[in-house]
């Protein structure tokens, strides 16, 4: 019964953040937690076990479908191998696309704070950024 309650308030949670992540894993603690009570198990450790292998099962095959379909968009996971304009942070970041990242620049770049920038494609846990010309 716990397995079940849990999962009803992850997918609440889910309706607050919007993330299309909590929603998989509630909905596999909902479906553990309700065979799991109409069975009249006790083990709430296991059913809490297979309830979070059945949303990750679900997020990995649904996610992005789901996503596509309610955003109206085509979503792409491959983001940064297109250049675009970002903005200069403080601490030596750079936000772009709803991200902060650390970024590398030619030796002769200067940024300021909020200063609109060039990011490069990068496959590296870093960007590089360039000033606009």
């Amino acid at each position: 019964m716990w397995v079940l309650i849990i999962g009803v308030a992850i997918l609440a949670l889910e309706v607050a953040v919007g993330s299309f992540y909590l929603l998989w894993y509630g909905l596999g603690l909902i479906v553990s937690g309700a065979v799991g009570w109409a069975l009249g198990s006790e083990e709430w450790i296991m059913q809490g076990v297979i309830g979070l292998g059945i949303g990750l099962v679900l997020m990995i095959a649904f996610r992005k479908r789901l996503a596509e379909k309610m955003l109206g968009k085509k979503i792409r996971d491959e983001f940064l191998l297109e250049e675009g304009e970002g903005v200069i942070k403080d601490g030596g970041l750079v936000e772009f696309r709803g991200t902060t990242w650390r970024y590398d620049k030619e030796k002769s770049d200067e940024f300021e704070i909020n200063e609109r920038v060039i990011v490069r494609p990068t496959k590296t846990n870093r960007v590089f950024v360039k000033k606009i010309a």
